[in-house]
């Protein structure tokens, strides 16, 4: 079994694993690599509206040096959430209707697993989602308020949808998604969402309409994405 709240994504939403009680934090994560490190500000410069939050808070455990949004204010009825384009990849998309009681505070980060751009925890490297194709996007959200958020589905609005655009191209035609799980021996493993999104051009639009029973957002837990892409 999973531990606190990301757990039962793993069956659809890669946001996908049995139900379950998802990841909760045995600690919060340090500050690993400096956020100022050559290859942050060499992308800053060549990206001037790329802001970062590579410390810890906002983030914890593996901290993305992409770009990010640390305050995404989310109300029941959901957010919209846009990231700067960060080495040609820009993240987009919205989140649907919840628990929420009053409003709650979400950081999205993304980062591609290249040039140092994902710090070191408690000495460990990062996992990389390794699956057909080639993963080219991680993002990282966390809620930063201290009550369980749980997505409420019906209707026509999804749960979450991601749009993800490579102006340099896309690795594939089509796509698939993942969330990082840790399981109660302390492995984490990577859950596939399961079905596949057919990429339009430079885009690829990844849309859940519904999640299993017992899903939730814990606070100050990171859910950690990856996305990749591959040719039939």
């Amino acid at each position: 079994m999973i531990r606190a709240g990301i757990t039962a994504i793993a069956a659809t939403l890669g946001l996908a694993a049995c139900a379950s009680h998802g990841l909760v934090p045995s600690s919060s994560g340090g500050l690993g690599q400096s956020a100022l490190s050559p290859t942050s500000l060499s992308d800053s410069l060549a990206n001037p509206d790329v802001k970062s939050c590579a410390t810890s808070p906002p983030q914890f455990w593996w901290l993305y040096k992409g770009s990010c949004d640390p305050k995404i204010t989310l109300k029941p009825s959901g957010a919209t959430f846009t990231l700067a384009e960060y080495l040609s990849i820009t993240v987009k998309g919205t989140i649907g209707h919840n628990t929420t009681k009053g409003t709650a505070t979400i950081t999205l980060a993304d980062a591609t697993d290249t040039n140092g751009d994902i710090t070191t925890w408690k000495g460990k490297t990062f996992p990389k989602y390794v699956a057909k194709g080639k993963t080219f996007i991680y993002a990282v959200a966390v809620n930063q308020s201290k009550q369980i958020i749980k997505p409420i589905t019906g209707g026509n609005k999804p749960v979450l949808q991601y749009v993800v655009t490579d102006a340099k191209g896309l690795p594939g035609k089509t796509c698939g998604v993942a969330l990082l799980t840790e399981e109660t021996n302390g492995k984490f493993v990577w859950s596939s969402f399961p079905g596949s999104f057919t990429a339009k051009g430079n885009t690829v639009t990844i849309t859940q309409f519904a999640v299993p029973k017992g899903f939730e957002i814990p606070p100050k837990t990171p859910l950690y994405f990856g996305v990749n892409c591959w040719n039939a």
